[in-house]
C-alpha cells in the first residue's frame, strides 16, 4: 500500500498508486487548475497539484479512491519538518476504484503468469520473452493486488509454466505464504503440470489463504461473491453441475473461472474473439441453477472482454501479465479489477503492469 514515505526526492513514481480523494479546491493560480488533499495508507494527507500546462481532464470525486500512474512526488525539508507532494504530469491517468465507504468487494482477477517460463527453450519463447524471468511478474501481480487494495486475487490457470521446477514452486508458495495477506483462489491451467499441483495442493491443505476452486461455490468479500472454478479440461467441460446453494441464489454476483478457449464469444463488434472452437462456455451456464453473472478465463495470452453467444454473459478473459503471446496482437501485459457492491457487478477496470 502507498504511503508518503513511498515518494522519491523528485521523480516520477515508478509504478501506480491507489490514495483517497479528501478535497478536491479550485485553484486561484492560472498556473494551476485546481488543488486536491489525498490520503495515503497510513491516512497521512499529501497535497496533488493539477498543473494548467499539462491541459488534463479530470474529475475527482471526494471520499473516492484512485489509482494514479506516471504522477510526479517530492519531499523536501523545511522548518526541521519534513514536507510532501504530488504534482501532475502531462501523462498522468487516472481510474477511479469507487467510494471508500461502501462495502464493495474488490478482485483482482489475474491469469497464466507461468513461473518458471525462463527454462523453456529459446526457440519456444515468445518474441520479446527471451529473457523473462515471470516470477518477477507474479511478485508485481502480488504488489498491484496491495496497491489497488484487492480483497482477493482470482488465478484462472496456468501459476506455473510446464517447465517449472523446484525453485519456482518454492518461489510461489514461500511469496504466497509471507507476502501476501489477502486469499488466493485458484484453478488449474493446461501447463500445471502434476509437481505443481502437488505443490499448490499441499500448501491449499496448510494454509486457509490459498484455496483451490471447484463446482463447490466460494464466498468472498463482505459484498457477497461466490466463485466457481473449473480446471482446464481439454476443450470439453466435465458433466459435473455447478452446486447451486442458498449463499450463491442470494449472492450479489456468482463468478465462474475456467481455463480453456473462449467460445462461442463475441465482442463490441459483434464477431468471434476467437474462432477456434474450444470449450462450449454455454455447457457451463447449463450445468448450474445459479445464475452466472460473469465468466472470467484464463488460456489464451491476449486480455478482451465479450459476451457469451445465446445467454449474453459477460466473459472477461484475462490475458497474461507477461508479453508471453506469440500472436500478433499486443500482448498488453495486464490484471483486471472486478468490483462488486449489493447492486451486483459495478465495474470492471484494466491495470497493465
Amino acid at each position: 500500500m502507498f504511503t508518503r514515505y513511498d515518494l522519491p526526492r523528485n521523480d516520477r513514481l515508478s509504478s501506480p498508486i491507489t490514495v483517497l480523494v479528501r478535497e478536491v479546491s479550485p485553484s486561484s493560480s492560472n498556473k494551476l487548475d485546481f488543488e486536491v488533499t489525498v490520503e495515503d495508507a497510513d491516512g497521512h494527507t499529501i497535497p496533488l497539484k493539477i498543473w494548467s500546462t499539462h491541459s488534463l481532464s479530470l474529475s475527482l470525486t471526494e471520499g473516492h479512491r484512485y489509482e494514479l500512474k506516471d504522477v510526479r512526488g517530492r519531499y523536501w525539508s523545511q522548518g526541521g519538518s519534513r514536507h510532501y507532494q504530488l504534482d501532475s504530469t502531462k501523462n498522468l491517468t487516472v481510474i477511479e476504484l469507487g467510494s471508500s465507504d461502501d462495502n464493495a468487494t474488490r478482485l483482482l482477477m489475474v491469469g497464466d503468469t507461468h513461473v518458471g517460463y525462463r527454462h523453456r527453450r529459446r526457440d519456444k519463447k515468445a518474441k520479446g520473452a527471451k529473457d523473462l524471468d515471470a516470477r518477477d511478474r507474479f511478485q508485481a501481480v502480488m504488489d498491484q493486488a496491495n496497491t489497488l487494495d484487492a480483497d482477493a486475487i482470482v488465478h484462472a490457470g496456468d501459476i506455473f509454466d510446464h517447465v517449472a521446477i523446484g525453485a519456482d514452486r518454492s518461489f510461489v508458495i514461500d511469496a504466497l505464504n509471507s507476502e501476501l495477506n489477502i486469499p488466493f483462489y485458484y484453478i488449474y491451467g493446461n501447463h500445471d503440470e502434476p509437481a505443481s499441483r502437488r505443490t499448490v495442493d499441499r500448501a491449499t491443505n496448510d494454509t486457509s489463504g490459498i484455496e483451490r476452486l471447484s463446482n463447490d461455490g466460494k464466498s468472498v468479500g463482505e459484498a457477497g461473491v461466490t466463485l466457481f472454478g473449473i480446471d482446464y479440461s481439454h476443450d470439453s467441460f466435465p458433466g459435473e453441475s455447478l452446486e447451486a446453494s442458498v449463499q450463491s441464489v442470494l449472492s450479489n454476483a456468482n463468478v465462474l473461472v475456467v481455463h480453456d478457449t473462449p467460445y462461442p464469444v463475441r465482442n463490441e463488434n459483434g464477431h468471434h474473439i476467437h474462432q477456434k472452437r474450444g470449450a462450449d462456455f454455454r455447457k457451463a451456464i447449463e450445468q448450474t441453477s445459479s445464475e452466472i453473472d460473469i465468466i472470467v478465463s484464463g488460456h489464451m495470452h491476449v486480455g478482451q472482454q465479450g459476451t457469451l453467444d445465446e445467454f449474453q454473459t459477460p466473459v472477461l478473459v484475462t490475458g497474461a501479465p507477461a508479453p508471453i503471446n506469440s500472436g500478433k496482437e499486443d500482448n498488453n501485459p495486464s490484471t483486471w479489477l472486478l468490483r462488486v457492491t449489493e447492486s451486483g457487478i459495478d465495474g470492471i477496470t484494466r491495470h497493465p503492469l
